[in-house]
């Protein structure tokens, strides 16, 4: 048995070799010389190009050469003349591919439906797979996910149906896990880059693949792992010399050590970068530096530095070609006009924000716009309003977490769909109702209708916000804005037992350390001012959806959902590291260093929503982490849950 079990693993081991038997041999040069000699590399495909019949082989390598071509500006000089549909199609690609390299999606767009409108997907499966992957790239960089997963799924099922593939798959593993990644499915995305490492690409690939790895890892919050893939990266480049890449690593290994609170080290990476791609001109690696570079001056609490730089970046970014920018520079304003105390700027940038993003279906910026519109509106007292957008924001983050983005969007798209028969009904009735004399003559009474039902409206619109203020002061603490105990108690109730055994839910408790010698030493109003920001400390330290309850004088606690256990801890470090590095500013500019204790437990199953008999265990916890010293946090394991 042991030895068919060896023999399975060779066989196994072996498979992603025999994918690529078909693979051209050209490919393969070209992937070897690519990193060592990318003009040459382009010439030898020219020349190749002019050796080829036409059909599926030939414009696999002009859709290669076009890549190449536009990445070292360079005209792809290759001659073709439409004297049969394949070469018709060839050259409408082309076009497509340059129009999205060059970042014209409005054109791409129209540009790949005439493409497809020449192909038989019957009897040309893997050209049309082809077309649907560089389609799939073409969304990604527009960030447009709303029909994003039914072309990748068309794309895999085509090329999974041809026997011999000719073109290499790596590139379609690459864009599924891109995909994968941007829906939460991390370790989808993790198996199918290690897929692609495991064919021994070329150190361009490589580096392309440990860039994405290093990606992943930051969504994942695994920012250490993150940076040495993002330096695994950064080292292929650097040999190989290409002056956008290597800036583009730089940018997010400096993103990863701002996360990772390296501040110093952030800084001069994203320093770097910058000035390479102002050298390049490439407006896109410009504007994303200084979006980070400001995220920077943030943490450093400097806003006025970071706001010269967001103007800065929105008068080079382009509203068609940089979307994804856009959002994410509104959204940096928002939190530097909220820095500044500029709340009505703020909630402009943050409102303009969230926009911008619904349009890509991206969930998790979503919620980052929620947040921080939730955030304004409470510095704003504008309670209902707050209430409004936090019963979004949990509802979009509870969707988020049971991994039912896919699925709704699926439903969201039949429900859309209909026939021909049912379009020219809704046209018939649409003439027969405009030929209708009744209705002109039911206008009147109509308008007398409405305008009833308007006064109702804005009756029920009064009350409704009355109610919505006033639930909202009955379920937060007036001081702080977190949770009271009962709203926590509320909250509780709606989360299920994690579904996974390597995920539960996390629960913390936080007690900040000589509170009353703060109290004592500098007036009970600094102590108010201290419980203030160090609850948005503990708020801005947790990256991952979590929501926060003040239950007594300066006790709190934080409850993680759906999180790895092996994770945890390092959550919990983080918070208590990020609390005890940012002193409190007082009213007299007076600047206090205040730390917390902690103690935390991991649910196995619906243990959270018996709060009782879990607070008393963390509560013995904290006081183990008192009497350690303080400033340190404890894990409760085995608690009885009756």
């Amino acid at each position: 048995m042991k030895v068919l079990f060896f023999f399975l693993c060779i066989v196994i081991s072996l498979l992603p070799l025999s994918t690529q038997a078909s693979i051209p041999n050209w490919f393969s040069q070209y992937e070897q010389t690519l990193s060592q000699s990318p003009q040459d590399t382009l010439e030898t495909l020219v020349q190749q190009h002019r050796t080829m019949q036409p059909g599926l082989e030939r414009i696999y390598l002009t859709t290669v050469a076009v890549k190449l071509a536009e990445q070292l500006s360079k005209p792809l000089l290759i001659h073709l003349e439409p004297h049969s549909p394949l070469t018709e199609v060839e050259q409408r690609l082309l076009h497509a591919i340059q129009a999205s390299m060059q970042n014209k999606h409005q054109l791409s767009e129209s540009k790949f439906k005439e493409v497809q409108n020449l192909i038989n997907e019957k009897t040309h499966q893997e050209l049309a797979s082809l077309v649907l992957q560089h389609i799939v790239w073409d969304h990604i960089k527009k960030g447009n996910y709303h029909s994003i997963t039914r072309h990748l799924d068309k794309m895999n099922a085509l090329a999974e149906a041809i026997d011999k593939p000719i073109i290499d798959p790596k590139y379609r593993w690459n864009l599924s896990a891109i995909v994968a990644n941007q829906h939460g499915y991390h370790n989808k995305a993790l198996t199918l880059y290690k897929k692609i490492l495991g064919t021994r690409p070329n150190p361009s690939r490589q580096a392309v693949t440990f860039n994405n790895i290093g990606l992943t890892l930051m969504d994942m919050g695994q920012y250490d792992n993150a940076i040495t893939h993002f330096k695994n990266a950064l080292e292929l480049r650097t040999l190989a010399n290409n002056q956008q890449k290597i800036a583009l690593t730089q940018l997010n290994l400096g993103i990863a050590y701002r996360k990772n609170l390296a501040f110093e080290q952030a800084s001069s990476l994203l320093l770097s970068a910058q000035r390479t791609f102002t050298k390049l001109n490439n407006n896109y690696g410009v504007a994303n530096s200084n979006i980070q570079l400001a995220k920077l001056h943030l943490a450093y609490e400097e806003p006025s530095q970071a706001l010269t730089l967001l103007i800065d970046t929105l008068n080079i970014l382009d509203a068609e070609q940089h979307a994804t920018l856009l959002f994410d520079t509104h959204l940096t304003l928002a939190k530097t006009h909220l820095q500044l105390q500029q709340y009505d700027w703020a909630l402009k940038a943050a409102t303009w924000s969230l926009q911008l993003i619904k349009k890509g279906n991206d969930i998790t910026h979503q919620l980052s716009a929620l947040g921080v519109i939730i955030q304004i509106h409470a510095k704003l007292n504008q309670f209902e309003q707050a209430y409004l957008f936090q019963e979004k924001y949990i509802a979009l983050e509870k969707t988020h977490a049971k991994s039912q983005n896919q699925q709704a969007l699926i439903a969201v798209q039949a429900e859309l769909k209909m026939s021909k028969a049912e379009l020219k009904t809704i046209r018939l009735e649409q003439k027969n109702l405009q030929q209708t004399h009744k209705i002109q003559q039911l206008q009147y009474n109509q308008y007398r209708l409405w305008l009833t039902i308007a006064c109702i409206t804005l009756i029920v619109i009064f009350v409704w916000r009355s109610r919505n203020k006033q639930r909202y002061l009955a379920e937060h603490d007036t001081l702080t804005g977190a949770f009271n105990r009962a709203a926590m108690y509320k909250a509780l109730s709606k989360y299920a037992a994690p579904i996974e055994s390597e995920y539960a839910h996390a629960l913390i408790l936080l007690d900040l350390d000589h509170f009353k010698k703060i109290n004592d030493t500098y007036g009970h109003p600094a102590g108010d001012q201290t419980l203030i920001q160090c609850c948005h400390t503990i708020k801005k330290a947790i990256t991952q959806p979590h929501f926060i309850s003040r239950i007594g004088g300066e006790e709190f606690v934080v409850f993680i959902p759906h999180i790895k256990k092996t994770n945890i801890l390092n959550i919990v470090e983080s918070a208590r590291q990020t609390l005890s590095s940012q002193p409190v500013t007082l009213a007299d500019h007076t600047s206090i260093t205040v730390t917390a204790s902690f103690a935390y437990y991991a649910t196995n199953g619906l243990e959270h929503t018996k709060f009782a008999s879990i607070y008393s265990a963390l509560d013995i916890g904290l006081y183990q982490a008192k009497k350690q010293g303080r400033n340190c946090a404890v894990e409760v394991v085995d608690i009885n849950v009756s």
